[in-house]
């Protein structure tokens, strides 16, 4: 009995990591490293990425490809509303060619898309300590960017707060989705 309840266990567990139902680790950004502005409509402006409490300003729109190659991607703030946790996954095939340029990067020089990283937490800060607002509620933001190596659709794995699975969305970075 005890080892067909372990072989039951082992089964479940394997499932959940086959269908990638972990949340991930990699590059965190907290409250202390949040910039401030004013964000009237970022949660519900079409332009913009929303996702739960989270969205990337502008990802809600195509990027033209003339932009991804100039500038090696695009520059999105990212916003948390006040108290929320989120993590942004990309895929190990779109870590190819894109990467999430939050977190600690190289110093000096033009960034390129080997230098963001795969996974960022974004653990905004409480009602009290938020310094930026948006549709009239308090958040945190950060400046970031998603680096790319060459145009193309950017599918993300999105985790909020304590959700079991991730959501899903996808960024068109110089290319339609």
């Amino acid at each position: 009995m005890k080892v067909a309840a372990l072989a039951g266990l082992a089964t479940i567990a394997f499932s959940a990591t086959a269908l990638g139902a972990h949340r991930p680790t990699g590059a965190v950004e907290t409250c202390s490293g949040q910039s401030g502005a004013s964000f009237p409509h970022a949660f519900t402006d079409r332009d913009n990425l929303a996702v739960g409490p989270l969205a990337l300003i502008g990802a809600g729109r195509l990027t033209d490809a003339q932009t991804v190659r100039r500038f090696h991607g695009n520059k999105f703030p990212a916003v948390v509303a006040a108290g929320h946790r989120v993590t942004i996954e990309l895929t190990r095939s779109t870590r190819r060619f894109a990467s999430l340029g939050w977190g600690p990067l190289p110093q000096g020089s033009a960034l390129t898309a080997r230098d963001g990283h795969r996974v960022v937490t974004f653990r905004s800060c409480g009602r009290d300590h938020a310094a930026s607002d948006a549709d009239g509620r308090p958040v945190t933001f950060w400046s970031g960017f998603v680096l790319a190596s060459r145009p193309g659709c950017v599918p993300l794995r999105i985790w909020v707060d304590r959700e079991p699975a991730p959501r899903r969305a996808r960024i068109a970075l110089g290319r339609s989705c």
